[in-house]
């Protein structure tokens, strides 16, 4: 089965903005989780190299951020282009179903990649 250009391109611009809002979130979720596996300040090995990596992406925190608003912001105008008439992927000519899960999950993708971005927000405010 062969997928349409515009369904990779919109699949792969969500993919990447998630992935840069993980980026961007990493710095400070990363020792949490770290915290939550046990891991703590005396790990030896390959961990222990591995709380400076995470602080030393906090001065790209930015960069990640616009990155990942231009990637789903992409992928949003792909989603909800109008298609120019006589195109294969014209509403007239195909059901409008098809694009409807993509939409979805492209809003889920959405709500995770913003989840990601406020964490160092609410994480900070959390009592504890």
């Amino acid at each position: 089965m062969e997928q349409k250009p515009g369904k990779v391109s919109m699949t792969a611009t969500s993919v990447g903005g998630l992935v840069a809002a993980l980026l961007a979130s990493v710095c400070c979720i990363g020792p949490l989780v770290f915290a939550a596996l046990g891991v703590g300040v005396g790990a030896t090995g390959v961990l222990a190299g591995t709380a400076g990596f995470l602080k030393s992406l906090l001065p790209y925190r930015p960069w990640f951020i616009g990155l990942t608003i231009m990637l789903l912001g992409f992928s949003f105008s792909i989603a909800y282009r109008k298609p120019k008439a006589g195109e294969p992927s014209c509403p007239a000519c195909r059901p409008v179903s098809g694009s409807h899960p993509n939409r979805v999950l492209l809003w889920m993708l959405t709500a995770l990649a913003v989840a990601l971005i406020l964490a160092p927000y609410w994480l900070e405010a959390s009592p504890g």
